[in-house]
């Protein structure tokens, strides 16, 4: 007695829940064609292209690869970095030569869809046009010495005693020398 009044409790739970969809499929379905493909912040792309990379922290590529957090980054730290990103073993000028598949100066959406990681170029369209031009890349990797060269090799120029270590002291010298700006 007890399963056929439970029985009929969710038959009638069903059918109110189908009753009232029924009663809404007169509306029609939200059109989201004219909208621009946002990542899981709300982004676009376009956006993400002339706003810039979020900032790895206080000391660039250092602070990210940095994985036991103790100030120093050793060379098998900043080889683990540089694996998880092939933007990281080359220039981004370089990098970017490398995607220019009709070698007309600039990245187009077909090309840049093909860009691994997608971020790669993020702050390089300084217009906002969705193109990525290789001036703007040139202009951007300005800023940053750790942009026109491969991570390896920034490594190389900022550990300044050769001991395959960067440490604070290093890493402060190459700001103080305008090699490694703050932030």
């Amino acid at each position: 007695m007890k399963n056929i009044k439970f029985l009929k409790i969710v038959l009638i739970a069903v059918m109110m829940i189908y009753v009232s969809g029924c009663q809404n499929s007169d509306k029609k379905p939200i059109d989201n064609s004219d909208k621009k493909p946002m990542d899981n912040k709300g982004i676009t792309k376009g956006e993400r292209l002339k706003e810039g990379p979020r900032s790895p922290g206080p000391h660039g590529p250092f602070s990210a690869s940095d994985a036991n957090r103790d100030g120093t980054v050793t060379k098998a730290e900043i080889d683990k970095f540089i694996a998880q990103g092939p933007e990281r073993k080359v220039g981004l000028v370089t990098y970017f030569e490398q995607y220019d598949t009709d070698n007309d100066g600039q990245l187009s959406e077909e090309e840049l869809d093909l860009v691994e990681p997608p971020f790669a170029f993020d702050g390089t369209d300084s217009n906002g046009d969705g193109i990525v031009a290789k001036t703007e890349v040139e202009d951007f990797v300005k800023e940053r010495l750790y942009r026109q060269m491969g991570l390896d090799e920034f490594f190389d120029l900022i550990d300044t005693d050769k001991n395959g270590e960067v440490t604070p002291a290093e890493i402060e010298a190459a700001h103080e020398k305008g090699q490694l700006p703050r932030g």
